[in-house]
């Protein structure tokens, strides 16, 4: 016992082994700050830009991971904003009109928290948020007011479990492509 004890006394321990976890966490940062940059000076992904600024992390994966892949692809339609509203059939021309049954411009922040045409879906889905500590960020999955990832998951996958029944129920989201 004594040997083993004098042997962890004396070890020595080369001055580079700290060299290399430091040079390996500064590469990471650099390359970090990289797409940072680049994510917030692209010209595509705006949308999504609006709903979560911050880089895709851990957060979103576990979002995307707990939802069926009927689900995730609504998901993922809802925060890219390419879906079959009437503005995004304009784009393709398959509608003459980006407008609403409503009469405004049809968006997906339009349709799940302005419409009041949708009936009951949309109170449904007004009731459910009302009991949510809500924000626009926060119906998509993105951040809150807290900052980076750092908001309740339960109440993120509640509110998000609202929207997409929503959006199943209300239909406005189906493909409508000939």
């Amino acid at each position: 016992m004594q040997k083993i004890k004098l042997i962890f006394e004396y070890r020595y321990v080369h001055p580079f082994c700290s060299l290399l976890p430091r040079e390996r966490a500064h590469i990471r940062q650099g390359i970090h700050a990289q797409w940072k940059k680049e994510w917030n000076e692209s010209s595509t992904g705006a949308h999504l830009r609006q709903i979560d600024d911050t880089l895709p992390a851990q957060y979103t994966r576990r979002l995307y991971g707990s939802l069926p892949r009927n689900r995730a692809y609504l998901l993922t339609q809802l925060r890219t904003g390419h879906c079959w509203l009437s503005t995004y059939a304009k784009a393709f021309r398959f509608r003459n009109d980006d407008l609403c049954v409503c009469g405004e411009r049809e968006s997906v922040h339009h349709v799940l928290l302005d419409s009041l045409r949708l009936g009951g879906p949309s109170k449904k889905l007004r009731e459910r948020l009302a009991t949510l500590p809500t924000a626009y960020r926060h119906c998509w999955g993105g951040p809150g007011e807290e900052g980076r990832g750092k908001i309740d998951s339960d109440s993120r996958t509640k509110t998000v479990e609202a929207v997409l029944e929503f959006t199943e129920a209300s239909q406005r989201f189906q493909s409508c492509a000939p």
